[in-house]
C-alpha cells in the first residue's frame, strides 16, 4: 500500500508531522495529528478497516501505535510479525505518560467511553484529551471506532482535526445522527449503496472530509484461512479479556476511594 492509498486527509493524520508525501503532484508536509473516527453499526467493518490504517503506519512511519487496553494476549500471540516491537497497550487514560508521538486505536468506543452512570466519564477524557494531543509526544493521532457520532461528547468533535470514515449505519438507526452529521451520513449510505457488493458496505468507505469513496481493503492477517487462531485474536479482542474486564466494561464500573465522613465541629 502506497503513501497515496488513502484519502489526503486520512494520509495527513497518519505520517508522521512533517513527513512529505505527494498530493496532485505537489510535496506536502503532514501534520501528524488529530483524529480519525470511523463510524459503522455492528458487524460493518470498522475494526479490520481500523487496522488497515494502523498497518499503513506501521508502514510508513516510525511513530509507536497503541492498541488502547487490548488483552496482553493479543498483543502477545496475535500481531502480525511486521507489528511486532511497534505496538503496546496502554490505556488511554494514561496518554500524559506517553512522550513519543503515537498513533492510538481506541476499538469499540461506545463500551470503552460512554459509561454515562460514571463520574469518571470516560467521554469526557475523550474531549479534553482533543484539545492537547497536538501538544503531546510530538503530536499524536486518535483512531477511534463508534457506532454514532452522537454517542461520543460533542466537545471531543470541536477542538482538533477530524478526518471522518463513514461506513454501513442502519437505517433504523440514522435519525438518532446529531443533526449536524446525519446529512453527511445519509449521503455517504447513498455512495456506499451505488458500489458496495456486500451487504453491509464493507468492501469501500466513505471518507466525509473529501466526499469520496473508497475501496476498504481486507488485511490479510484477518483471514481465517491462512491463521485462525491469530485471525480471531484480532478480530475479536475484547473476548479475550478476563470475566472481570468484561463486567467493568459493561457496567462502566470505576472504582473510586470512599469520601470521608464529615466530621461537624459539634461533634468533635
Amino acid at each position: 500500500m502506497d503513501k497515496n492509498a488513502f484519502p489526503p486527509s486520512i494520509v495527513n493524520l497518519l505520517l508522521a508531522e512533517g513527513q512529505r508525501w505527494k498530493v496532485n503532484g505537489k510535496m506536502r508536509e503532514a501534520l501528524g495529528t488529530g483524529i480519525i473516527p470511523i463510524t459503522a453499526s455492528a458487524r460493518g467493518g470498522k475494526t479490520s478497516l481500523s487496522y488497515v490504517l494502523i498497518d499503513y503506519v506501521i508502514r510508513h512511519t516510525n511513530r509507536p501505535v497503541i492498541l488502547d487496553s487490548f488483552p496482553q494476549r493479543v498483543i502477545d500471540e496475535g500481531l502480525p510479525e511486521h507489528w511486532k516491537g511497534r505496538v503496546s497497550n496502554e490505556k488511554f487514560s494514561d496518554l500524559a505518560k506517553i512522550n513519543k508521538p503515537a498513533v492510538w486505536l481506541l476499538d469499540d468506543n461506545a463500551v470503552h467511553y460512554n459509561s454515562r452512570d460514571s463520574m469518571t466519564n470516560s467521554s469526557k477524557l475523550l474531549a479534553r484529551a482533543a484539545g492537547v494531543i497536538s501538544h503531546f509526544g510530538g503530536g499524536m493521532t486518535v483512531i477511534f471506532t463508534t457506532q454514532l457520532l452522537s454517542g461520543i461528547d460533542l466537545s471531543f468533535l470541536r477542538f482538533t482535526t477530524l478526518a471522518p470514515i463513514i461506513r454501513f449505519i442502519d437505517p433504523d438507526v440514522i435519525n438518532q445522527e446529531r443533526k449536524e452529521w446525519r446529512s453527511i451520513v445519509q449521503e455517504a449510505q447513498y455512495q456506499l449503496r451505488r458500489v458496495c457488493q456486500d451487504e453491509r458496505f464493507r468492501d469501500y468507505f466513505y471518507c466525509s472530509k473529501e466526499r469520496t469513496l473508497c475501496l476498504a481493503p481486507f488485511p490479510a492477517f484477518l483471514n481465517k484461512d491462512i491463521d485462525p487462531i491469530k485471525a480471531d485474536l484480532l478480530s475479536r479482542p475484547m473476548r479475550y479479556h478476563t470475566e472481570k474486564d468484561r463486567q467493568a466494561m459493561i457496567s462502566g464500573e470505576v472504582k473510586r476511594a470512599k469520601k470521608k465522613k464529615k466530621v461537624h465541629d459539634d461533634e468533635q
